[in-house]
C-alpha cells in the first residue's frame, strides 16, 4: 500500500508543470486602433500559475492576479506633444490550491475606510513627442503612433515579448 502510494505521490510531481507567468493584452496587435481624450491606448494584465502543495502549477489551471500595465492618452501639450499616462501595479499573493479548493476555506478579510475619494492607484504622467521619436516601449509593449489630433491618438500594438 505504502509503495503504491509514492508511486501516486511520485506521479503527481511529476504531473505538475512548473509555474509560469501570463500577459494579456486586452487590445489586438498589428491594427491601427484609436484613443481619445482620457481613453486607454493598452491595458496588459499579469497573472501566474496557481501554485499546488508542491510548489508546481495547478492541475485545474488555477490562475493567480499578478497585476497590470495601462497607458491612458490624455491630450496634447501647447507644442504638440502627447500627454500620457502609466500605471503599473504589481500584485504578490500567498494564495494556493490549499486556499481556493479547500472544504473550509480561509477567509482572510481586510477592510479599508476612505474619506472623500476613493483611492486610485497611482499614474505617472509624461509627455511624449511622437514628431520626434514614433514608438514608445512601456511594459513590453510597443506602441507606434500613426497620427495624432488634440482629442485623439492613432497607434499600432506589438508585444515585444511573445
Amino acid at each position: 500500500m505504502a509503495r503504491i502510494l509514492s508511486v501516486l505521490l511520485a506521479g503527481l510531481l511529476v504531473a505538475c508543470a512548473t509555474i509560469e507567468n501570463y500577459r494579456a493584452l486586452n487590445q489586438p496587435t498589428g491594427q491601427v486602433l484609436t484613443a481619445s481624450v482620457g481613453g486607454t491606448i493598452f491595458r496588459l494584465n499579469r497573472s501566474s500559475d496557481l501554485p499546488n502543495v508542491f510548489g508546481k502549477a495547478d492541475l485545474y489551471g488555477g490562475k493567480v492576479d499578478r497585476g497590470y500595465a495601462e497607458l491612458k492618452f490624455h491630450g496634447l501639450t501647447e507644442k504638440g506633444e502627447l500627454i500620457l499616462s502609466v500605471t503599473d501595479i504589481h500584485k504578490s499573493s500567498t494564495e494556493t490550491t490549499m486556499d481556493r479548493y479547500s472544504d473550509r476555506p480561509r477567509v482572510h478579510v481586510q477592510t479599508s475606510v476612505a474619506v472623500g475619494s476613493a483611492p486610485v492607484p497611482e499614474e505617472s504622467r509624461f509627455v511624449f513627442d511622437p514628431r520626434k521619436q514614433r514608438e514608445l516601449v512601456i511594459s513590453g509593449i510597443r506602441v507606434t503612433f500613426v497620427d495624432f489630433q488634440p482629442y485623439s491618438v492613432s497607434y499600432r500594438l506589438e508585444d515585444t515579448q511573445k
